[in-house]
């Protein structure tokens, strides 16, 4: 295989940053649920945990539940209520998942590229 392809050197780069000891240890279905909360916080939007929830279909509600509880154990997440209605609950970014991406932007940005595909 190529190895001058970038998408494949962002997924070894990103895979080599999910090691490093300032990071916790992310499993696939908590790392998919943490990028596609980001998506959400990129747009500047507030995510409803419920909306959280609909993220990957194909893992069961109970799955994605608990990952989300261990995104919260691991500090890459908090969860807050709505300050209208308690029952309301938003999934935000922490500082350390704000400086994991912060870290694979840096990262991913000053690799050479290579504009031969």
């Amino acid at each position: 295989m190529k190895k001058n392809l970038p998408y494949l050197r962002f997924l070894n780069l990103a895979r080599a940053l999910e090691e490093m000891p300032k990071f916790p240890a992310l499993d696939a279905v908590e790392s998919g649920l943490l990028n596609a909360c980001s998506i959400a916080w990129y747009q500047d939007r507030k995510l409803a945990t419920m909306e959280a929830l609909e993220a990957m279909p194909e893992i069961s509600q109970r799955t994605k539940h608990s990952r989300l509880k261990i995104l919260a154990d691991k500090g890459m997440i908090k969860v807050e209520s709505d300050e209208y209605d308690a029952r309301v609950k938003y999934v935000v970014p922490t500082a350390l998942a704000l400086k994991y991406y912060e870290t694979v932007s840096y990262t991913h940005l000053t690799l050479p590229t290579n504009r031969e595909v």
